[in-house]
């Protein structure tokens, strides 16, 4: 701030201040902010400028006194700690970076419970709008959805109840593919490896008991899981039971990435061939996947594409521009990689 320069009372510089400054009106200064392609070149620079001179800091509570909004993106994600979400996370980051939107992100914890507290602390915020990503109890949230006044975008497994503003992919049906692969090159003694059992976990689950059941090799003793975040110490754990259980396992399903690993790591140790004596499929294709010894066969995801889609979606939604019509499908992909044979 330049000598001389009274603050206000309190010391938080205002818009006015701003203004007085830059010798405009505050609803000048407002529109260089909000909307810069409306004002001159010249002038966006001189009040950018001072703006970062005097340290001025909206208040995005009075805008959303002063208009139907606060000009904030709320998003509820299970976990923050999960590279699962981060690429999603990075992908609504990068749609809504251009915009003058703003993203608040609200870890829900997996509990339906936290879910519905979260939901309301962001709707009496006067959100621009909201982004769901994996949602645990869509009934439970009906009521509040209901009568929500900002438009809310949904990232869920197709399954689930939202039928616009909805995006993602059919988990059962994923897993199910991954299985039957797996069928396709000769493993039979097929295990599944899970972690905390929630919506999409358990989509996965139930659509490996399908293929198995299909081919007539279905045998409940090699489903393990355990209610804990997956992470490679799981799957190595997990891994151990389940060989312990079935000794003839020739091959594993993992619900994601760090518990495949895991499974590979206890391969290694144990002396298991990978991928001629035993196969090991992931899911999510995480960044790791690829630089794997030998490369792991997984599941892909496109959780950045998602991500962004859904920040698009609710930012064409937020402008009232036009939408699809119902939920959209970015579907997957089966990775081969070395974890599993190569079959002629």
């Amino acid at each position: 701030m330049a000598r001389g320069q009274k603050r206000n009372r309190g010391g938080r510089v205002r818009l006015s201040d701003v203004a007085k400054r830059a010798g405009v009106s505050p609803i000048t200064v407002s529109r260089a902010l909000r909307n810069p392609e409306i004002v001159s070149e010249d002038l966006r620079e001189l009040i950018l400028d001072l703006v970062e001179e005097m340290g001025y800091v909206p208040d995005l509570a009075a805008r959303a006194l002063a208009s139907r909004d606060s000009g904030i993106i709320g998003v509820l994600v299970p976990t923050l700690n999960q590279q699962v979400f981060m690429a999603v996370m990075r992908g609504i980051e990068e749609r809504v970076r251009p915009t003058d939107l703003h993203i608040q992100y609200a870890n829900t914890l997996y509990d339906p419970v936290e879910e519905i507290h979260q939901l309301k602390s962001f709707l009496a915020q006067k959100p621009a709008g909201l982004i769901l990503a994996g949602a645990e109890r869509y009934d439970d949230l009906a009521p509040i959805l209901a009568g929500a006044r900002c438009p809310i975008a949904h990232i869920v497994d197709l399954g689930q109840s939202p039928s616009r503003l909805a995006i993602g992919l059919r988990h059962h049906e994923a897993s199910a593919v991954a299985t039957r692969f797996l069928l396709s090159k000769g493993y039979r003694r097929v295990g599944l490896l899970g972690g905390r059992m929630d919506v999409r976990s358990k989509r996965r689950r139930d659509g490996y008991i399908e293929a198995m059941h299909e081919a007539g090799l279905l045998d409940p003793a090699l489903i393990v899981s355990e209610e804990l975040s997956t992470d490679v110490a799981l799957g190595c754990r997990l891994f151990g039971e389940l060989l312990k259980r079935a000794p003839d396992l020739d091959a594993v399903l993992c619900q994601n990435d760090d518990l495949a690993l895991g499974a590979l790591f206890e391969c290694r140790r144990r002396g298991i061939g990978v991928p001629d004596e035993f196969g090991i499929c992931g899911f999510n294709n995480l960044d790791f996947a690829a630089f794997t010894e030998p490369g792991l066969t997984t599941v892909h995801v496109p959780r950045y594409e998602i991500g962004y889609r859904a920040a698009d979606m609710l930012i064409r939604a937020v402008r009232q521009e036009s939408l699809p019509e119902g939920k959209v499908d970015l579907g997957f992909t089966i990775i081969e990689r070395g974890t599993t044979r190569h079959v002629d």
